[in-house]
């Protein structure tokens, strides 16, 4: 009975996470709009284009993690660098998948959209670092 428990809780608990990583992710797309001038969109608005774009970029990713894994075991490539070519050249095609989906599904120019995934990636880029220093003064602090 204890055990059906716990598990009950760490489902409950993860799905709760779930879904406030997903409200952040929203309202950080929302906000990128704003910040580049446009009409902010609704959340159930702003959560249908992420979905849209995530299930293309997933799509994407993974022929050409297919791709980038076959030709790196015929060249003798580690698979750690068949993984740091495809983060490399996914950037790009995000950019594009983004901005193209975006610029259709909300009738605004194509320039627009590649200025809010740019946006977007700076706002969390900025997050991530932050985390970083945070971390890092923490481990320095703590030797």
């Amino acid at each position: 009975m204890n055990a059906v428990l716990v598990v009950l809780l760490v489902c409950g608990g993860l799905t709760v996470l779930f879904l406030v990583f997903v409200y952040l992710i929203t309202f950080l797309f929302r906000y990128a709009c704003v910040l580049c001038g446009l009409p902010k969109p609704s959340m159930w608005t702003a959560f249908g284009v992420l979905c849209l774009i995530w299930i293309c970029k997933s799509v994407v990713e993974a022929l050409m993690k297919l791709t980038v894994a076959e030709g790196s075991r015929q060249a003798g490539l580690p698979p750690w660098e068949g993984w740091l070519i495809v983060l490399i050249l996914l950037l790009p095609v995000d950019l594009m998948i983004s901005a193209s989906l975006h610029a259709a599904l909300m009738g605004i120019r194509f320039g627009k959209g590649i200025e809010v995934w740019f946006v977007q990636m700076l706002i969390i880029g900025a997050i991530v670092a932050a985390i970083a220093g945070v971390a890092a003064v923490y481990i320095l602090a703590a030797a």
